[in-house]
């Protein structure tokens, strides 16, 4: 006498046209989740990267206005040796350096914000001279141009030395700046030196500095910066860290897997009804095969057992397909979109999950098989 699984698998291929619906439901369950674990872990890694590509990977520290005390060189002595720091300078941009100025050439005049800093602090940031010459921290008569404040008063690459009013000052053009990728702050202002705005009267209250560190080191970094630039008093120093790309990632995939386990349970739920409802149709048709089987003596347990491991078998068989197809599916999405192609292991389990669907769609029908009397079965056939 053939066992349980035999019957089963036998059952299955001969009855394989009514099991496709059940089979199809599985199947379509675990292809979406599967592509929308890859297509969640890839957008979100994505979106990581190209975060971090618009980082300066910077440590901005805001100084109290008696750290201009200080000149440049005297900072960054306080901070040479320490350990991931790669650039540091002052470099103070936006409200903080003021509420703009006006700026003129050849009859043309506009309005531009200022940055205070120094060719350190515009290196910490990821900005560089892309025409012309760097200027001195010391300089007080020489101006670096954003890219669009140079457009608009028609001065291009070559004319690096032409002069321009600053407010009530004549200050020399050293060079045509290039924001940091991804940025843009820099391209509407005019960049002077803390010696140049000391002598303006365009001091700020604040002075930034910002300091570049090797990538993922910025916490370690943080914890000494306050002593080593403020040593008389560290609690006045202030720290804005870059964001860290783990905790972006993880806060990414965090709310797009609350997304994928709800759609995820919606289908699980289709899918045991769909299975419920299939093994209830094979009892129905069945039900002189399962009369004559009890009459000859087979344990109802067996009979229990072979319904059972049907429905199991049709959620292992469409959780495999559904592996397979969705995996495909997140990888193609993957190579034509651009992302990283990345799955979590959990999807291996994604069969077991399919045999788990089934057992639970399966197990009421397949108790009910048996509850009838073989008699009144053969009687009803």
């Amino acid at each position: 006498m053939k066992g349980p699984v035999s019957r089963a698998a036998v059952a299955l291929i001969r009855r394989w046209h009514r099991n496709m619906f059940s089979l199809c439901a599985v199947l379509f369950c675990a292809v979406t989740f599967v592509a929308l674990q890859g297509i969640t872990l890839g957008t979100g890694e994505r979106t990581a990267q190209r975060f971090v590509a618009m980082q300066t990977g910077a440590v901005i520290a805001t100084l109290p206005a008696s750290s201009w005390g200080s000149n440049e060189a005297e900072l960054l002595a306080r901070l040479e040796g320490m350990p991931h720091v790669e650039h540091a300078g002052t470099l103070v941009m936006g409200e903080a350096a003021g509420n703009g100025v006006e700026v003129s050439s050849w009859g043309s005049a506009l309005r531009v914000n200022v940055a205070i800093g120094t060719m350190d602090g515009l290196a910490a940031r990821g900005a560089s001279v892309q025409s012309g010459l760097p200027f001195a921290d010391t300089d007080t008569n020489t101006v670096l141009l954003g890219e669009r404040v140079a457009s608009e008063l028609g001065i291009g690459g070559a004319q690096a030395g032409h002069e321009i009013t600053v407010g009530d000052a004549r200050m020399r053009v050293a060079g045509i700046l290039e924001d940091a990728p991804h940025q843009s702050a820099l391209a509407t202002s005019i960049v002077i030196t803390p010696a140049a705005a000391r002598q303006l009267g365009m001091l700020p209250t604040v002075r930034t500095v910002h300091i570049g560190v090797t990538q993922g080191t910025a916490s370690r970094v943080a914890r000494y910066l306050p002593m080593a630039l403020v040593p008389a008093d560290p609690q006045s120093v202030s720290l804005k860290l870059p964001a860290d790309p783990r905790s972006l990632r993880a806060s990414l995939m965090a709310d797009a897997e609350q997304t994928t386990l709800i759609i995820t349970v919606v289908m699980v739920v289709v899918s045991i009804f769909t299975v419920v409802n299939t093994m209830q149709i094979a009892i129905a048709e069945r039900r002189r095969e399962i009369g004559v089987s009890l009459a000859l003596g087979m344990p109802a347990w067996h009979i229990t057992a072979q319904f059972l491991l049907e429905a199991m078998l049709l959620g292992l068989c469409g959780g495999f397909a559904g592996m397979a197809v969705g995996s495909l599916m997140a990888a193609a999405l993957a190579m034509g979109l651009g992302w990283p192609f990345m799955l979590p292991w959990t999807v291996f389990l994604v069969p077991v999950a399919g045999a788990v669907v089934g057992a639970v769609g399966g197990v009421v029908p397949a108790v009910q098989a048996t509850r009838v009397d073989p008699a009144e079965l053969l009687r009803s056939t």
